[in-house]
C-alpha cells in the first residue's frame, strides 16, 4: 500500500465503522452494503467491489460470530455444517459470476436484496401471531432429524452460490431458512447466522481473489471499520427489545438494495 493510499483507508475506516455496529447488531456480514458502497460512493467496478466486499466480510463475520457466541446466540453444529455446504456454493456462484455483464450483476443484487427483505419481513410478521413466536427459550442444541440436516446442506449450498455470485451476504436468506425451517429462535437465528458467513465469505472471497477481484486498500479500511463496528453491534443483540430486532432485520438488506439499484 502506498502513501497515497492511506487517505482512502482512513475514509473507509470511518465511513464503515457506524456501518459495522448495524451490521453486528442484526447478524450480517455486510458484503451488500459494502459492494454498493464501493461501486458508487469509491468508483471501483462491481466485479471487484463484490471480490473485496466478500474478502472483508470473511474477517467481519469472524469478529461478529466470537461476540455473539460470548452471548450465547449460536447454534455450532448445525451453523457449521450450512457453512460448509455454503463454502462449496460460494466457490461455484463466484465461478458463474465471471461472465455477467457488470450493470445487470448490480441490478440483480439490488433486487436481490429487496426480495430477501421482503420475506424476512413475512416471516417475523407471520411469526408474530404464532405461539411461541419468533422467541421461545433456547435450550441449546438437541438431536434433529435427518430431514434437517438435508435442509441444511440445501440451505448452505444455495445462500453461498447466490452470495458470491451477487456480492452480497445472503444474511436475510440464511436468517430465514434457520427461523422457519430449522426453527432455531431469532437470536440464534442472527448468531448462527454470523457463524455461517465465515465460511462462504472465506470460499468466496478466495476463489475471486484468484481471478484479481480484490482490491487490497479497499480491503484493509473497510475491514478496520466494519470489524471493529460489527463487534461492538454484536454485544447488543441480547439487550435489544424484539421489536427492534426484527425492524433492523428487515431494514439493513432493504436499505443495501437501494443503494444498489438508484445509487
Amino acid at each position: 500500500m502506498t502513501g497515497a493510499e492511506l487517505p482512502l483507508v482512513a475514509s473507509l475506516a470511518v465511513v464503515t465503522f457506524a456501518v459495522g455496529v448495524l451490521l453486528g447488531f442484526v447478524g450480517a456480514g455486510g458484503a451488500g452494503v459494502v459492494v454498493a458502497l464501493l461501486t458508487s460512493v469509491y468508483g471501483l467496478p462491481v466485479h471487484q467491489a463484490i471480490g473485496t466486499a466478500l474478502a472483508t466480510m470473511c474477517l467481519v463475520t469472524i469478529s461478529g460470530s466470537v461476540s455473539h457466541f460470548r452471548e450465547g446466540n449460536v447454534a455450532p453444529r448445525i451453523g457449521s455444517v450450512v457453512g460448509l455446504a455454503g463454502a462449496v456454493g460460494a466457490v461455484a456462484g463466484a465461478q458463474y459470476s465471471q461472465a455477467v455483464a457488470e450493470a445487470r450483476l448490480q441490478v440483480m443484487a439490488g433486487l436481490g436484496l429487496w426480495v430477501l427483505a421482503a420475506l424476512v419481513w413475512l416471516r417475523t410478521r407471520l411469526a408474530a401471531v404464532v405461539p411461541g413466536g419468533l422467541d421461545p427459550e433456547w435450550a441449546g442444541e438437541t438431536t434433529r432429524p435427518g430431514r434437517d440436516w438435508a435442509a441444511s446442506l440445501g440451505l448452505g449450498m444455495s445462500g453461498g452460490a447466490a452470495a458470491a455470485f451477487l456480492g452480497v451476504g445472503m444474511a436475510p436468506f440464511l436468517q430465514l431458512g434457520y427461523l422457519a425451517v430449522l426453527r432455531l429462535p431469532l437470536r440464534q437465528a442472527v448468531g448462527t447466522t454470523m457463524l455461517t458467513l465465515v465460511f462462504i465469505s472465506a470460499a468466496g472471497s478466495a476463489a475471486l481473489a484468484r481471478a484479481g477481484d480484490v482490491s487490497p486498500a479497499h480491503f484493509l479500511g473497510t475491514t478496520i471499520g466494519l470489524a471493529t463496528g460489527a463487534w461492538f453491534g454484536a454485544r447488543f443483540t441480547r439487550r435489544a427489545p424484539r421489536s427492534i430486532l426484527r425492524g433492523a432485520v428487515v431494514l439493513i438488506p432493504f436499505l443495501a438494495g437501494a443503494l444498489l439499484l438508484f445509487a
